[in-house]
C-alpha cells in the first residue's frame, strides 16, 4: 500500500526568471491554482495522506501556502465567502505535510531531493513526483502509477507518455522489453540518432526503498546526481515496469510550456472552455 509521496520543489526555476526570483516555480499559477497543488491533489486522489515536500534553503513560500490562514479564513467567512474559506481549510487538513530542506552538500541532479529524504522513506513504498509536471484528467497520473505498482511484483513503476521525436532528446527515453510493460532501460536525454522509442519517463515513479541501495552521491558517472542509473540497475534484475498514461502530460518548466499548460488547462475546465474557444476563434490566427 502506497501512502507516502515525495514532491520536489528545490530548484531555482531559472528558465522562468524574473518571475521566480521570489516565487518558487511550483507556486506559479495555472490559471487560479499553483502547479504544486495540482500534484498534491493528484496524490490525494490516489489515496495518499503523507506528503513530503523537499524545498531549498531560503524558500518558505511553499510551507506558507499549505499552512493555515486564520485571518483570511475569518475574513472570507464574515463576508459570506464560505466555499472559498472551506477550500483553504481543506488544503492543509486533507494531508499530513512534512517539509525538509534539500541537502546543500549534494551534487545537482534529480536524485538529490530523493536522497535528502531517504531516512523518511525506508519502511514502505512511496511515489516520487516532479514539482513542475501535471497530468490533466481524472484518475490519471499518480493514480495510474500506484494502480499498476499494486498489481505488480516490482521495485519501481515508471510513469510514461508518448512525445514527439524532438522532445525525446530532452527527456528520459524508456525502452521496453518486447511486448510487455517491463522496462529494459532508461536512456536519459539521448541524441537524435539514439532515439528508438518515443515513450518517455515523466512526472512520477513509484518505488520501494530498494532504490536507495543503488543511490550514492559519491559514486556517480556524470556531473549530475541523477536517479536513472539506479533504476537501470533494477531494470537488469527485471524489477521495473511502466504505465502508459491515458491523461495529458504537461510541464511548465519554461515559458513556452508554461503558456501551453495554461491553455490546455483552460480548455479542460468546463467553466472556461467555451469562452476560451470563442476567444481563440476571434484572434483569426
Amino acid at each position: 500500500m502506497v501512502s507516502k509521496a515525495l514532491i520536489t520543489a528545490a530548484g531555482y526555476g531559472t528558465r522562468l526568471l524574473p518571475a521566480t526570483k521570489n516565487v518558487p516555480k511550483e507556486l506559479l499559477p495555472i490559471i487560479d491554482t499553483p502547479t504544486i497543488k495540482f500534484i498534491v491533489d493528484n496524490c490525494l486522489e490516489a489515496g495518499i495522506k503523507d506528503i513530503i515536500i523537499v524545498t531549498r534553503f531560503g524558500n518558505h513560500a511553499i510551507e506558507d501556502f499549505f499552512d493555515a490562514a486564520p485571518a483570511l479564513e475569518k475574513y472570507l467567512t464574515e463576508n459570506g465567502k464560505i466555499e472559498e474559506a472551506e477550500k483553504l481549510k481543506k488544503m492543509y487538513s486533507s494531508a499530513n505535510y512534512i517539509f525538509i530542506r534539500q541537502d546543500p552538500t549534494l551534487p545537482y541532479g534529480s536524485a538529490s531531493p530523493l536522497y535528502s529524504a531517504r531516512r523518511l522513506l525506508q519502511s514502505e513504498p512511496f511515489v516520487y513526483c516532479w514539482g513542475d509536471d501535471i497530468v490533466i484528467g481524472k484518475g490519471v497520473g499518480v493514480c495510474e502509477s500506484i494502480d499498476l505498482f499494486n498489481k505488480s511484483d516490482v521495485d519501481v513503476t515508471l510513469f510514461t507518455t508518448h512525445v514527439i521525436k524532438d522532445m525525446v532528446t530532452k527527456l528520459g527515453m524508456v525502452v521496453f522489453e518486447k511486448e510487455s510493460n517491463f522496462v529494459k532501460s532508461i536512456v536519459e536525454k539521448p541524441s537524435i540518432d539514439q532515439v528508438i522509442s518515443q515513450c518517455c519517463h515523466v512526472s512520477n515513479f513509484v518505488s520501494t526503498p530498494e532504490i536507495f541501495a543503488y543511490l550514492n552521491p559519491k559514486k556517480i558517472d556524470t556531473k549530475e546526481f541523477i536517479f536513472q542509473p539506479a533504476i537501470n540497475q533494477l531494470c537488469q534484475k527485471g524489477r521495473v515496469n511502466a504505465v502508459r498514461t491515458k491523461g495529458k502530460w504537461m510541464t511548465m518548466g519554461d515559458p513556452l510550456n508554461y503558456v501551453k499548460t495554461i491553455i490546455d488547462m483552460a480548455l479542460y475546465r468546463e467553466d472556461l472552455r467555451g469562452d476560451i474557444v470563442e476567444y481563440i476563434k476571434s484572434l483569426n490566427l
